[in-house]
């Protein structure tokens, strides 16, 4: 799924209650995580409910990050989905040019999340930059 493929099922329904719905149905997109990796180390700071971010790296040429995440409702593994889908397998340097403000405007997401949550949403976007700004760097593990 591609961020078209999201504005426009969001354009198709007609409520928030329906997209909310399509947002929870998202999170069978999310790559899991191990119990393993559910560490205070790839915990993204700055959000109410623990959620978890680690980014690997394919082994095509070129590199592609694979973001794999998970948090504990499912209101919030489905928000990670959504946020997800505009850096998805990408390379570290495509991520970092990725401007996702357009894509959540797009689905009017910002507006109808608390302050808190919106926060949440800053915070989870900053750490997937941080994944991909280590490698573009060289780094060989981006966990975290």
């Amino acid at each position: 799924m591609d961020t078209k493929d999201v504005i426009d099922a969001f354009e198709l329904l007609d409520s928030w209650e329906q997209r909310y719905e399509f947002i929870g149905e998202l999170s069978r997109e999310l790559l899991p995580l191990a119990d393993s990796e559910k560490t205070d180390a790839n915990l993204v700071p700055g959000c109410n409910t623990r959620t978890w971010l680690v980014g690997d790296l394919t082994g095509q040429e070129p590199a592609l990050i694979e973001y794999r995440a998970d948090a504990e409702t499912p209101l919030v593994r489905g928000l990670v989905a959504l946020l997800l889908v505009p850096f998805q397998g990408k390379a570290p340097r495509d991520v970092l040019a990725t401007d996702c403000r357009d894509y959540i405007a797009g689905i009017g997401l910002a507006e109808h999340l608390s302050p808190n949550r919106r926060a949440g949403m800053e915070h989870f976007i900053e750490r997937v930059y941080a994944i991909a700004a280590r490698y573009a760097r060289g780094g060989a593990q981006a966990q975290g």
